[in-house]
């Protein structure tokens, strides 16, 4: 959304943010520094610092080195005075985090549970893990600038938290973040999960200093979080970056979406372990444990040599390259990350989800070195939610509140 910058208060509040911004992304920063960087006065540069010391957000560290004249002083970003608390709300887990203003996490839970059919035991759980970290940190509310929690659908209202249940029956009319305003009085926002990924690789992993990424999640569905010029792409009612469910078999499996030959039933994990059962039900020594299978068996099995498993997980590859080699085509993205469980599988996976893209790809499209595992591992989606905290609170509409409540 375009600003309007017209009255002196719009144009103040804009400075300040940009101001506590470049203090926060810098770490230390002198007042003659934020004047040649924001090409803004003396007297107003030295305003903003005043208001941003009394917030308790900079400090004044020391003095710095000369370059001739008075040395100045230092200012220094507190990255301990406030925290964020993001919430990952898998299908099967519930992953809590809370994270300093650096990217650091300083403690996360996590819970196994039965999100897709158990609505309101999964929002209390979230709740009871809530207070829980909290109180193993001696934090409370007022030491959080806000909560943000990720469902694992596309997100059809940001405020309400309304998401869209196709997948998800159970969850029909349940809105998370009023749910949860009922009993926390703070700033709460919601992101998709795959989003929120793509947020925290772009401000805190591989995906450092592209403006301009995709970020692929692997899990029990695939989605894809798209960022474009600094700003995560949604689409008109959310549903950008639904990757799982391009068609890649015209007369393929049935998904879950009620599709054939979607991306996700083959790549997807039921998918993966559909196709092992299937490959394994005559082998003696897997016939005790093919229902009751996890990916990470599958894993170990393919670093072990299991021919099925190696199959399976390279053929998986090669259908993520189709998808992946399509989005390239269209999107052009100067990164492309892959998070979720079956990125341990890691080069096996990956050469052959590259092989795909290179036969598939406008030649200029991507290179090997533009084709990353994501470096956040499974905190990637609960990092993503705290910094959508970070980057709201801090940006102009919200500031003066989060300044205020310090």
């Amino acid at each position: 959304m375009n600003q309007d910058y017209s009255t002196p208060a719009a144009v103040r509040a804009h400075n300040l943010s940009f101001t506590i911004n470049l203090i926060r992304e810098r770490g230390t920063i002198t007042r003659a520094e934020l004047n040649q960087i924001t090409h803004l006065s003396t007297t107003t540069i030295s305003a903003l610092v005043n208001v941003l010391i009394a917030s308790g957000f900079v400090t004044e560290a020391g003095i710095g080195v000369s370059s001739g004249g008075r040395r100045p002083v230092v200012l220094e970003f507190d990255y301990n005075a406030r925290f964020t608390l993001g919430v990952d709300m898998g299908a099967t887990h519930i992953t809590v985090i809370i994270m300093k203003l650096n990217g650091q996490v300083i403690a996360r839970k996590n819970r196994n549970v039965d999100v897709i059919h158990q609505p309101y035991l999964s929002l209390d759980s979230i709740l009871e893990m809530i207070t829980s970290i909290l109180d193993e940190c001696h934090l409370t509310y007022d030491n959080l600038l806000g909560i943000a929690l990720t469902v694992p659908a596309p997100l059809i209202d940001e405020l309400t938290g309304e998401f869209l249940t196709y997948y998800m029956p159970a969850w029909s009319g349940i809105l998370p973040a009023n749910y949860l305003r009922q009993t926390i009085n703070l700033p709460i926002y919601v992101e998709n999960d795959a989003n929120s990924a793509s947020l925290a690789e772009k401000y805190w992993g591989i995906g450092r200093g592209y403006d301009n990424l995709a970020y692929i999640k692997l899990g029990t569905g695939v989605g894809a979080g798209l960022i474009i010029n600094n700003e995560i792409y949604r689409g008109v009612n959310g549903n950008a970056g639904e990757i799982g469910h391009t068609t890649i078999e015209a007369s393929g499996r049935l998904c879950r979406c009620g599709n054939h030959g979607c991306i996700e039933s083959y790549v997807g994990i039921p998918g993966l372990l559909r196709d092992v059962r299937e490959g394994l039900r005559n082998d003696p020594a897997w016939q005790n444990i093919l229902e009751s299978m996890k990916i990470d068996q599958i894993i170990d099995a393919a670093n072990k040599g299991n021919e099925v498993c190696i199959q399976v997980i390279t053929k998986a590859g090669k259908y993520m390259g189709i998808g992946i080699a399509n989005l390239v085509n269209l999107f052009n993205p100067g990164l492309v990350v892959i998070g979720g469980e079956l990125t341990a599988a890691g080069d096996l996976f990956l050469n052959s989800v590259l092989s795909s893209i290179r036969e598939r790809s406008i030649p200029f499209g991507i290179h090997r070195e533009k084709l990353v595992l994501g470096e956040l591992g499974s905190d990637a989606v609960a990092i993503g939610a705290a910094t959508l905290v970070m980057l709201n609170a801090f940006n102009e509409i919200n500031l003066y509140q989060t300044l205020r409540k310090k």
